[in-house]
């Protein structure tokens, strides 16, 4: 899947999340731009992973860092920010065109993703299915189960598998020159 216009700011990405989100593969693709977002601005991208997210895994709250009265729960956050501080690099990884070796960098003017399913998937006739997202540093695809709501958006359901740690960018290996 490739998109052409990366978002700037919120307002674009819930007009590209409107756009592409209607299918399951065009909702984690905009879910891994939130990701992305998040890793880089912190809480202030905080709305951009509320909108791509299952209501029903969503609490209500009145914290400034909420989006429309709703937040994502406080373990979710603390362990997402845990794993991204350790590897920073983590969700660009997602992105094609980034590798170890390139130390994840993310061509940013024409952004692809390359995803897969299975037998086992489920049918996404029925509302919800698992979709596997290729990682530049990982040896197999991670999967993200994804959730259509009433409106015909696809939202994650489940993506733990997202934040699960990958092979370190080149720029981090030492060099053993004793």
């Amino acid at each position: 899947m490739k998109i052409d216009n990366y978002p700037r700011n919120l307002e674009q990405f819930v007009e590209l999340r409107n756009q592409i989100a209607t299918t399951p593969e065009g909702g984690l693709a905009c879910f891994i731009i939130a990701l992305r977002e998040f890793a880089l601005k912190g809480d202030e991208a905080l709305p951009w992973m509320i909108v791509c997210r299952d209501i029903n895994d969503l609490q209500e709250s009145n914290m400034p860092t909420a989006y429309k009265g709703y937040t994502l729960a406080n373990s979710e956050l603390s362990r997402l920010k845990s794993q991204l501080a350790h590897q920073k690099f983590l969700i660009d990884s997602y992105f094609m065109g980034s590798t170890p070796e390139n130390n994840y960098s993310v061509p940013m003017d024409n952004i692809e993703f390359s995803f897969s399913s299975n037998k086992y998937s489920g049918d996404p006739a029925e509302g919800q299915t698992k979709i596997y997202v290729y990682c530049s540093g990982a040896a197999t695809p991670r999967p993200s189960t994804m959730k259509r709501n009433e409106k015909g958006i696809w939202k994650v359901k489940e993506y733990s598998s997202l934040y699960v740690g990958i092979q370190g960018p080149a720029s981090s290996k030492r060099v053993d020159d004793l």
